[in-house]
C-alpha cells in the first residue's frame, strides 16, 4: 500500500468523523427491486451468468503442502478436485470420472498420488491423464488419450487459490489488479486455515453477504461484541472496477478484537496495526485484515432456493507451534460464532420481510453504497439484457470509482 493511499485514507477518515450531511457531490442511490433475492427466475440469471464465470475462492496454497495433497470444492451442485503436481503446479478437475461418472474422490481433503474410480477403478495422475483401465480390452474404442479428467480453470493469486468454470474468463491477476496494491504490507500468502466450517443461512445469498459490506448495523447488532473496538464513524468505502471494494476503520484502542499476545510477521504495514481494513472481493469473498489473523467468509447460493444459502468461514492466522497461539485459535472459533450469530438472528426475518410483498423495493443510504455498487455489477455480470426492467437497478456509481 503506497504512502499516498495511506495518507488518502486517513485524511478522508478525518473528513468522515466531521461529516454532518449527505454529500453534496454524491448521487442519492435508487432503490433496489426486492425480487432480486428471492425470485427462482433471477437466482437462474446468476447461475447462468455469474457464478459460471466468476473466479471463486477454492481455498489457500498452503492448504496443499505438497505433490498429491488435495481439496474438494462441493459448491454450486459441483465437485471439483484441487491438487498440487508432482511439478509443484495447482490443478483442477471435474470429480467426475470419465467411464460413467462416478466421484473419484470422496473426502474432502488429504492425499493422494493418483486418483482412481472407486466404482471401476479407472486410474488418473495428477495431470489428470488417464492411465490405467481394467480390462482394456473390452473397450473397442478407448483412446486413454482422450480420456483424461476434465479440466477447471484454476489460478492463484497472493496464496489463494481460484478456480473459473469459463475458459474465457479474464486471467485472475487481471481481475484482482484493482485491489492488489492494497494489500501490499499484508503477507497473504503466509496464512494457514486454523478451522473451516460451514454456516447454514435462512437468507438469501446476497442479503446476507450485504450484512458485511457495511457497518452502519455495528453499533446496533454487535453493540458489545465489535462496537467497542471499532470506531463506526471513522469507516470509510472506495469503490473499485470489477464489483471489488475496499473498507477502513480505526480501532478505538489499537488492539485487535480478540485481545490476544499473539505474534505476527514482521513485515505487517502499520496501517494494518491501526485500522481494520477489509477486502469485499465480487461475488462472494469478504476478509477483514488484522494483524494476527482473521476471518475469510465465502456466500454461497443454495442449488435450489433462493431463500437458502451457506457462510463458508475460514479462519486464517500464521503458522506457529507456540502454546499461545494454540490457545489463542483454540477460543476463536467460539468466539466468531458468538458474534455471527448476532447477525445469524436477523437474517430469516429479513428474508421473510424481502417476500412479505409489503416493501418491493429496498432503501439504501450513503453508508451502503458498497451493497449498490455489488448489485451494479450483478447486473453487468448477467447483462441488462437479460434482466426483465422491473428487476434492474440504474447504474449511478461508475464515477465514484476509485481507478
Amino acid at each position: 500500500m503506497t504512502d499516498q493511499t495511506l495518507t488518502l485514507i486517513h485524511e478522508t477518515m478525518d473528513a468522515q468523523l466531521g461529516r454532518k450531511g449527505y454529500p453534496d457531490a454524491f448521487p442519492t442511490l435508487p432503490e433496489v427491486p426486492a425480487s432480486r433475492y428471492f425470485d427462482p427466475a433471477f437466482a437462474q440469471l446468476e447461475r447462468d451468468h455469474l457464478w459460471s464465470k466468476s473466479w471463486l475462492l477454492a481455498g489457500l496454497a498452503t492448504d496443499l503442502p505438497g505433490a498429491g495433497s488435495y481439496l474438494l470444492f462441493e459448491k454450486l451442485d459441483r465437485s471439483v478436485i484441487v491438487s498440487r503436481g508432482k511439478d509443484g503446479e495447482i490443478r483442477a478437475f471435474h470429480n467426475v470420472c470419465r467411464h460413467r461418472a462416478s466421484a473419484l474422490l470422496l473426502e474432502p481433503k488429504g492425499k493422494a498420488m493418483r486418483f482412481v474410480c472407486p466404482y471401476h477403478a479407472w486410474g488418473y495422475d495428477l495431470e489428470g491423464k488417464l492411465k490405467s483401465v481394467p480390462d482394456q480390452h473390452d473397450f473397442a474404442c478407448l483412446d486413454k488419450s482422450e480420456r483424461g479428467l476434465i479440466p477447471v480453470r484454476c489460478e492463484t493469486w497472493r496464496g489463494m487459490i481460484f478456480i473459473n468454470f469459463d475458459d474465457a474468463a479474464q486471467p485472475l491477476a487481471e481481475f484482482m489488479a484493482p485491489v492488489a496494491p492494497e494489500t501490499d504490507g499484508y503477507p497473504l500468502e503466509k496464512l494457514v486455515v486454523k478451522d473451516h466450517f460451514l454456516v447454514p443461512m435462512e437468507t438469501n445469498w446476497k442479503t446476507a453477504y450485504h450484512n458485511f459490506l457495511e457497518i452502519y448495523h455495528v453499533s446496533i447488532v454487535h453493540a458489545k461484541s465489535l462496537a467497542p473496538y471499532l470506531d463506526s464513524q471513522s469507516f470509510v468505502v472506495a469503490l473499485y472496477e470489477g464489483g471489488h471494494s475496499r473498507f477502513a476503520t480505526r480501532k478505538r484502542k489499537g488492539d485487535s478484537i480478540f485481545k490476544s499476545g499473539i505474534g505476527f510477521p514482521e513485515e505487517m504495514g502499520e496501517l494494518f496495526k491501526e485500522c481494520t481494513i477489509a477486502r469485499p472481493t465480487f461475488p462472494n469473498t469478504f476478509f477483514a485484515l488484522d494483524p494476527i489473523g482473521f476471518t475469510l467468509q465465502c456466500f454461497w447460493p443454495h442449488p435450489t432456493d433462493p431463500d437458502k444459502s451457506i457462510m463458508e468461514v475460514r479462519l486464517v492466522g500464521w503458522e506457529s507451534d507456540a502454546e499461545e497461539d494454540r490457545a489463542y485459535w483454540a477460543a476463536m472459533r467460539p468466539n466468531v460464532e458468538s458474534i455471527l450469530a448476532e447477525d445469524l438472528q436477523l437474517f430469516a426475518s429479513i428474508q421473510r420481510g424481502l417476500k412479505s410483498g409489503q416493501m418491493p423495493k429496498v432503501m439504501m443510504g450513503y453508508q451502503e453504497r458498497a451493497l449498490y455498487w455489488f448489485e451494479e455489477e450483478i447486473d453487468r455480470r448477467i447483462g441488462v439484457e437479460n434482466i426483465p426492467e422491473q428487476q434492474r437497478v440504474v447504474p449511478v456509481l461508475s464515477d465514484y470509482v476509485t481507478r
